[in-house]
């Protein structure tokens, strides 16, 4: 896993795990409009928490920890705006 270390694939990443976890709460949503939005929305919530674990020094001995923090905030952004939007 030390290849996450690498800038191109730590973002990469944390894209795939933002899309995957948008489409997941549009997936389960069941709705006909949004998919876009929601893939969006997991992708930025990847992002600010990848890098909030990444500033509150969470990746000091773990590489995948961020991304681990990076995809529970995503889905919990994703489901609450599945949520909202019913």
């Amino acid at each position: 896993m030390e290849f996450l270390r690498h800038p191109l694939y730590s973002i990469l990443a944390v894209i795939l795990i933002g899309a995957v976890s948008g489409a997941l709460a549009y997936w389960t949503a069941g709705g006909p409009r949004g998919a876009v939005v929601a893939v969006m929305a997991g992708i930025g919530a990847a992002f600010l928490g990848f890098h909030a674990a990444m500033l509150s020094n969470l990746a000091t001995g773990v590489i995948l920890m961020p991304f681990g923090v990076a995809l529970v905030i995503s889905l919990l952004a994703s489901f609450a705006l599945r949520d909202r939007a019913r």
